[in-house]
């Protein structure tokens, strides 16, 4: 078992699993936004380029459900963030692609006892970067720029890690998934922020 806390730490989970299913660095715009957006409510300022951590979607117990609130970016988003309203982390990101099977927060916004030692899988939507001398991909890391062509998509498959954390789950989870947690706090905001803009 593991904790997943936001940085104040008035709200948090703990995971029935301790090891993450995949990491990856990312440069899409969404998810360096809606960083920027948490940072200009008193959350951390992101990295040039964001790590993030994929985790099973099996949550044994929740604490300070009352100070986490969902968001999407747009009215046409398909990611929902869960943020803490006093500290502003992003303790969870639930999309459709990720089936329910796992879940996502950024390393380095979180408070967690997972093991993040497992090293990214891939970097991801490099194109997106405004400046991408900034972002230190280790060389052994496999880079993509974008996903506009199937043969990247096909490519992007045969990493290792890819298939099967984007898969349907394999069994039911023992406890929730953050996407029943997202369904039972109420409306998700809609913030309504320019796609692409830079907010920092």
């Amino acid at each position: 078992m593991a904790d997943l806390n936001c940085e104040c730490g008035a709200c948090g989970f703990d995971l029935n699993f301790t090891k993450p299913q995949l990491s990856l660095f990312c440069g899409c715009k969404d998810c360096r936004q809606a960083l920027e957006w948490g940072a200009t409510k008193g959350g951390k300022n992101p990295s040039a380029l964001p790590e993030l951590i994929y985790m099973r979607s099996d949550i044994s117990a929740i604490a300070g459900k009352s100070f986490m609130k969902a968001f999407q970016l747009r009215q046409d988003a398909k990611s929902t963030r869960l943020y803490c309203v006093l500290c502003f982390s992003v303790i969870g990101v639930d999309y459709p692609g990720y089936r329910d099977n796992v879940f996502m927060f950024f390393k380095n916004h979180c408070r967690t006892s997972c093991d993040l030692s497992q090293s990214p899988a891939a970097a991801i939507y490099l194109n997106d970067l405004p400046d991408l001398s900034k972002a230190e991909v280790p060389i052994d890391v496999p880079v993509f720029h974008s996903f506009r062509f199937q043969q990247e998509q096909s490519r992007f498959r045969k990493v290792n890690g890819i298939t099967d954390t984007f898969k349907k789950p394999a069994s039911v989870p023992a406890g929730q998934s953050l996407r029943d947690i997202i369904k039972t706090l109420g409306p998700v905001e809609i913030l309504n922020l320019q796609q692409g803009k830079s907010l920092m």
